[in-house]
């Protein structure tokens, strides 16, 4: 795989982890201990890249909660 695909696989990745299926299978692997593998070893490239982009996506939300219940916002900009 180039690198020059690999930014826009994870923006793909972090796209698919906001959408409400997103959001539904990371709640199930994530909370309820689904499991997309029998073993660590066994996930795939897209399937590590999930699940690292759901727990990030959840640590920002958490993080931004947090900040407007101290009154704080927060503005991110982000170029494409």
């Amino acid at each position: 795989m180039s690198s020059a695909r690999i930014p826009l696989k994870k923006k793909m990745m972090e796209e698919f982890v906001r959408s409400p299926e997103g959001l539904e299978l990371a709640f199930l692997c994530l909370d309820c201990g689904y499991k997309l593998a029998e073993k660590p070893g066994d996930l795939t490239r897209d399937q590590i890249l999930f699940l690292a982009s759901a727990m990030v996506h959840r640590q920002k939300v958490v993080e931004a909660a947090r900040l407007a219940a101290e009154g704080i916002t927060r503005i991110e900009v982000v170029e494409d």
